[in-house]
């Protein structure tokens, strides 16, 4: 057994699989137009009929890894023809174990790569550790399909040395108590000026009626993900913006500085949690679950289970979501790299462009729609039934242990590119408000770019403007002390960032 593969219970966890047992659509002959059902094995991109392909994995999961014989994976390998080998590593370890694998050698032939710009990375891409594959990708009919733009954002020197997990591009919103709402005699926020004022209200009007003054309308916690929705409201720019054809950090925007004195004027008038700074995200769920809070910033989709968990426990609560505030450039919303991590194939253990082209074939057969419902809906019957003509979970726990938190890990494309399953008018909405703010989605210029300099000391940059920020908000610093914190980041590293950043930019632009 190679290094890579080596089981995880040197490190206490227990590689116990999870069988998913009976029925399974994509396995028993069942309609292939439904989730699960199976279709006609293809040939390779190449057009010669293929025996199993034997491929060698390594991939992340959240929960523990499933056997090697579980029905999911007999179907996918019946249904990609192929003979799977997969390494299951631990989320809170993967990133360790990707460089103890690339140092050892022995590499798999698909490694899933969580940040493909990492030092680490880039060095071995740039020694020719990986197979380019950009000239590949239109012989085959799902990948062809993936998005240009995303494909630019994972580019190391102009070229495309992986496959991306796509996700969707923009999906925060403000999610907030519509009931509340109601209560307050307010409508659904429409402008910055409307959000304050919902968020007093929710603050010191009773919202919930129990004649107490013990609500807040606003719960953050201390990564402050809501502050970089609120700022681009405002006007300013994702992560970095171009100015004059050189890259400038977004916190240089007056506009970000906007955003810290509307999130300070929320903390002096006790409208937003005041002890954010030291809240994790799950204390902030609990914030609006226990009926603390009346609003989060937070992905949309989480607004689906604050509706079930209210519902529970505060009959007639109910949740509404809202994206697009209108600001002084109209309306916008910060857009994401549109990927969560990169599959990359070694050269030293794919090692003919064949193989390489077979692997590309199983990843595009993985992308069928007969393989996204399997991956997305699990066994008919146990993990999900059919209403109306349409799949809904009978038991989505269960199916994010067996299936969700490992299968699918392998899949490429969007996991809302299953079909479509029973909704709520709730989820009908923000899904909906997902892909229509792709339109209005602010781009991160800096996604396509590499700094040696950000690659290195970006963990090192990164706190003395967050740090400087919170201070600020809190009143424990003033203008003059976050210019000064500007400066700090400038010597340390900083300006070498901008100037690193704006070469990139300049050399693939011109």
């Amino acid at each position: 057994m190679k290094k890579w593969q080596t089981k995880w219970k040197k490190t206490g966890i227990l590689a116990m699989g999870v069988l998913l047992g009976t029925t399974l659509l994509a396995g028993c002959g069942g309609n292939a137009n439904q989730p699960g059902g199976v279709a006609d094995k293809d040939k390779t991109a190449t057009g010669e009929a293929q025996g199993p392909l034997k491929l060698s994995i390594m991939s992340l999961m959240y929960a523990e890894p499933p056997k090697a014989d579980s029905d999911v994976q007999k179907t996918v390998e019946a249904y990609t023809n192929s003979k799977l080998d997969i390494s299951w590593v631990p989320n809170s370890m993967y990133k360790d174990k990707v460089n103890v694998t690339i140092g050892s050698g022995e590499l798999p032939k698909v490694m899933l790569v969580q940040n493909n710009k990492d030092s680490n990375i880039l060095n071995a891409v740039r020694s020719g550790v990986f197979w380019e594959i950009g000239p590949y990708i239109d012989d085959y009919p799902n990948l062809s399909k993936m998005s240009k733009a995303v494909f630019d954002n994972i580019k190391v020197d102009g070229k495309i040395y992986g496959l991306y997990r796509a996700r969707d591009l923009s999906t925060f919103g403000l999610i907030y108590r519509s009931d509340w709402l109601k209560n307050v005699g307010l409508s659904e926020p429409k402008t910055v000026d409307d959000l304050y004022a919902v968020l007093k209200a929710f603050t010191l009007d009773d919202p919930d009626k129990n004649g107490k003054q013990d609500t807040v309308g606003l719960t953050e916690e201390k990564a402050m993900e809501g502050f970089n929705v609120i700022a681009s409201f405002m006007g300013a720019p994702n992560g970095w913006e171009v100015k004059d054809g050189k890259l400038s950090p977004d916190f240089l925007a007056p506009e970000y500085f906007e955003a810290m004195k509307f999130y300070k004027k929320l903390y002096d008038e006790k409208l937003i949690k005041q002890d954010f700074p030291v809240l994790n995200n799950q204390q902030k769920k609990d914030d609006i679950n226990q009926g603390k809070a009346g609003m989060v910033i937070s992905n949309m989709i989480d607004a689906a289970a604050y509706q079930a968990s209210l519902t529970k426990t505060f009959p007639g609560a109910d949740v509404d979501v809202v994206s697009r505030i209108q600001g002084p450039k109209g309306e916008r919303t910060p857009g994401g790299q549109g990927y969560n991590s990169v599959f990359m194939f070694p050269k030293s253990s794919v090692k003919t462009e064949e193989e390489l082209k077979q692997i590309l074939n199983f990843f595009d057969k993985l992308s069928d729609q007969t393989m996204l419902d399997l991956l997305g809906w699990g066994a008919e019957g146990k993990h999900y039934k059919m209403e109306d003509s349409k799949p809904v979970f009978i038991d989505q726990k269960l199916f994010d242990t067996e299936v969700g938190s490992s299968y699918l890990q392998l899949q490429v494309a969007k996991y809302t590119a299953k079909t479509p399953g029973m909704e709520t008018p709730l989820m009908e909405k923000y899904g909906k408000m997902i892909r229509d703010n792709e339109e209005i989605a602010v781009n991160n210029p800096s996604n396509a770019l590499v700094s040696d300099t950000q690659t290195t000391k970006g963990n090192e940059l990164k706190p003395i403007i967050e740090d400087a920020r919170t201070k600020f908000i809190l009143g424990k610093t003033d203008e003059a002390g976050w210019q000064k914190a500007i400066e700090d980041w400038r010597k340390a590293g900083g300006d070498k960032v901008i100037e690193e950043f704006s070469a990139h930019y300049a050399q693939i632009n011109s």
